[in-house]
């Protein structure tokens, strides 16, 4: 067995050994992206790394060598545990709700595509190049950290001593946990085991679950026959839904937000009054937060509650009938308009629309906008060229608008004169609206959101006066609300709603639905999900 030989070498030894201690806490407890990275509270040591050092110590006692099969696992772990703590820190601030790891590794390719859709190729390529340095000369510091603890180890009295903080430490996490510690001061050591056990107890358990998950599809399906309709009350008018991303309660619940927001609304208000439309709102709860909108579209339009993408595949090959195909059974042309859709989309046959329209079947010919590839007016002067005005059965169009996406940093200007837009060559010569917020941190972006959100509720009022869209039923509507950064912790997961027609009349059902009259929907629960909108609308307009 080594022992070092003289106090003049221990010293720098010891010294080494600290720095490696806290490199490695510090990689494991650090909270980036939050405010919080950068204080005292990554110090707090972890219970996780202690472990990793008590099993250096064991391997150095039994004089085990540092080769690649003591290292390259020992890296392997913390690796897991930084992308684990990652998970935990970046769903509540974005999504408001905790990590899964079994649900939410699925969603990786989906933040591919949001990434590759926010930032240039250049920006893609230099971030790619200094984020592959920074991790290949981060995993060499773990292992030059984990070499040192084992050299530490070599000496018998080095691992008397941290045996003993060892049982210091036991003492210290046992009064905390029996109550015999100032809880004013916080746990005296973190770790992220008790969540990791969590998630392997849920997919321990996942056969229950995907269980669960399948009896409400089943149940759905067990339901078809009572959801016969004719739809006769809409007495063949079109009806246009429009889904806006990110449009969310906190523009009329936050007080701040609000207050910005009032002029905006008062504008829009206006714009329909002028128009000669009468107009109804409420709130829905969506199952989704900050993301994953195919989970509120998918809820919305089968009247099934889909809060994860398990449940959301169970749907999708399932017998459910979709909101379109009452359209198509009561003789409506059905439209499905989703410009932000570039990637092939299998499951969107479900959904069963006689007509879908995504990114490359609307012949753009302009420049993209942030994740938006193209701006929402462009869509609807080409919807409205090729669907509406050629249109001989009614129409039930579903948009699903994408120039309110996060990060809300490249937005396309209003242009007033529609004439112009054409084949969106026009945006080359238009300088876009730009603000400095991008990915990670939004914790500043609510003035380019409201921008985002302005813009939107402009376009979508001049295109009602603008063209003549007689006694059609409209529906306009967020998927979700914006994500936690600009929400705040702990906001709703609820979207205003807002139906309108110039037949006031058209509106009945939906105020025996709860809808008050006006823009502003009334703040008074229960609210209802988007699951109870199917049945709803077809009960309201069946009769």
């Amino acid at each position: 067995m080594t022992h070092f030989p003289r106090q003049s070498q221990r010293l720098p030894i010891l010294f080494g050994f600290g720095l490696a201690w806290v490199l490695l806490n510090l990689f494991l407890t650090i909270d980036f992206p939050l405010p919080s990275a950068f204080t005292v509270k990554p110090l707090r040591p972890s219970l996780d790394v202690w472990g990793l050092l008590l099993v250096l110590c064991f391997l150095a006692w039994r004089r085990v060598p540092f080769t690649a099969r003591v290292y390259l696992p020992l890296i392997g772990l913390l690796v897991f545990g930084r992308l684990f703590r990652l998970g935990d820190v970046i769903m509540p601030v974005y999504f408001n709700r905790s990590f899964n790891l079994y649900m939410d590794v699925g969603y990786l390719p989906g933040l591919g595509h949001l990434l590759a859709n926010s930032f240039s190729t250049l920006e893609l390529v230099l971030y790619g190049a200094v984020a592959a340095g920074l991790v290949a000369a981060l995993l060499r510091q773990l292992w030059r950290a984990l070499r040192t603890a084992h050299v530490f180890f070599q000496d018998a009295a080095a691992r008397r001593g941290f045996m003993a903080l060892t049982i210091a430490m036991a003492l210290l996490v046992g009064a905390y946990w029996n109550g015999h510690w100032p809880r004013e001061l916080g746990p005296p050591a973190v770790s992220t085991a008790p969540r990791v056990a969590a998630e392997v107890a849920f997919i321990a358990n996942i056969r229950q679950i995907r269980q669960q998950g399948l009896s409400a599809v089943q149940m759905a399906e067990a339901a078809i026959p009572d959801y016969q309709a004719s739809l006769a009350g809409l007495k063949g008018r079109n009806v246009y839904l429009f889904l806006i991303e990110s449009y969310g309660q906190t523009l009329f619940g936050n007080p701040a937000h609000r207050k910005q927001f009032a002029p905006t609304l008062a504008r829009f208000e206006a714009e329909l009054t002028r128009g000669g439309y009468a107009v109804c709102s409420r709130y829905l709860r969506s199952p989704t937060f900050g993301g994953a909108s195919w989970l509120a579209f998918g809820t919305l339009e089968s009247g099934v509650w889909l809060p994860n993408q398990l449940r959301y595949g169970y749907l999708v090959a399932s017998r459910v009938p979709p909101l379109a195909s009452y359209f198509a059974k009561a003789g409506y042309r059905t439209v499905s308009v989703m410009p932000g859709t570039t990637m092939p989309w299998p499951e969107g046959r479900y959904f069963g629309y006689q007509a879908a329209y995504q990114a490359r079947d609307l012949d753009y010919r302009g420049p993209a906008f942030g994740f938006a590839p193209m701006p929402d007016q462009f869509v609807l002067d080409r919807i409205q060229r090729t669907e509406i005005l050629p249109a001989k059965a009614p129409l039930f169009i579903r948009y699903v608008l994408v120039s309110t996406h996060a990060p809300f940093h490249r937005q396309p200007q209003f242009l007033q004169d529609w004439d112009r837009i054409g084949d969106g060559s026009v945006y080359h010569k238009l300088d876009p609206i730009v603000f400095p917020n991008n990915w990670p941190d939004l914790t500043k972006a609510f003035g380019a959101y409201l921008t985002s959100i302005d813009t939107e509720l402009t376009v979508l009022g001049d295109y009602l006066n603008r063209f003549d869209h007689g006694d059609a039923l409209i529906i306009i509507m967020g998927d979700h609300q914006p994500n936690a950064h600009i929400t705040g912790p702990e906001a709703p997961s609820l979207v205003p709603v807002h139906v309108i027609s110039r037949q006031a009349s058209a509106l009945e059902p939906f105020r025996e639905m709860g809808f008050a009259p006006g823009v502003i929907p009334p703040d008074i629960p229960p609210f209802s999900g988007m699951q109870e909108f199917l049945p709803d609308f077809l009960a309201g307009f069946s009769r």
